[in-house]
C-alpha cells in the first residue's frame, strides 16, 4: 500500500499537488458521494410498465386498413412486416418489450397505458405517424440500471438548484483576466 501510495503521489506531484491538497481532493470527493447517495437514497428502482407492440403506418387510412385486417383474423406478426414502417420492430413483430413512463413519445405512452392487457387500440396519432398498439402486459418491474442512474442523476440535480436558490451567488467572471496572460510566454516563432 505504502509504495502504491507514494508512487500516486509523486504523479501527483508533477501538477504541482502537496499530499494534503490530494488528500483534501479525496476527502471532497467521498462528501460529494456521500450526499449524493443520502439525497437519492429512495429513489424508486420500481415502476410500472408496459409490454407492447406496435404497427407504425404513415397515414390513417393505412391504420385503419390494419385494424380491420386485425378484426379479420389477419396475423399481427406477419401484418407487422408487411405494412410497420418502423425499421427497427417490424421483423420482430412490432415488440417493444417492457417500458416505463417516460420511455415514449406521449401520445403513444398515453395510449399504450390506456390499454388493458390484450387490447388493441384505435389508430393513434404521434410524430412518427398512426400507430395501432397492442398490449401485451402490465406490471411493476425493476427499473433498469441505466434508467435508475438517470433518475437518481434528475433527482440530484433537481435537489441541488433549489439548493442554490437558497443562497446569493456571487459570480466573478473576470478573475481570470487578472492573473492568465492575454499573450504567449514564449518567444515569437514565424
Amino acid at each position: 500500500f505504502q509504495k502504491n501510495y507514494q508512487t500516486f503521489l509523486e504523479n501527483f506531484k508533477k501538477f504541482n499537488m502537496s499530499e494534503k491538497e490530494i488528500l483534501q481532493l479525496f476527502h471532497d470527493q467521498l462528501i460529494n458521494q456521500k450526499v449524493y447517495e443520502i439525497i437519492t437514497a429512495n429513489t424508486p428502482t420500481e415502476e410500472e410498465q408496459v409490454w407492447a407492440r406496435h404497427i407504425l403506418v404513415a397515414t390513417e387510412e393505412e391504420a385503419n386498413a390494419v385494424l380491420e385486417a386485425l378484426r379479420d383474423g389477419e396475423d399481427w406478426t406477419k401484418l407487422a412486416a408487411e405494412k410497420s414502417i418502423d425499421p427497427g420492430t417490424k421483423d420482430q413483430g412490432g415488440d417493444l418489450g417492457w417500458f416505463g413512463r417516460n420511455r415514449m413519445v406521449p401520445e403513444f405512452e398515453e395510449g399504450a397505458y390506456n390499454l388493458n392487457v390484450g387490447e388493441i387500440s384505435q389508430p393513434i396519432q404521434s410524430s412518427h405517424g398512426f400507430h395501432i398498439i397492442q398490449l401485451l402486459g402490465k406490471e411493476v418491474r425493476p427499473i433498469d440500471s441505466g434508467t435508475l442512474d438517470q433518475n437518481k442523476q434528475k433527482i440530484f440535480n433537481e435537489w441541488l438548484t433549489a439548493e442554490k436558490e437558497k443562497y446569493t451567488i456571487e459570480e466573478y467572471h473576470d478573475v481570470w483576466t487578472k492573473i492568465v496572460p492575454d499573450t504567449p510566454a514564449f518567444g515569437d516563432y514565424q
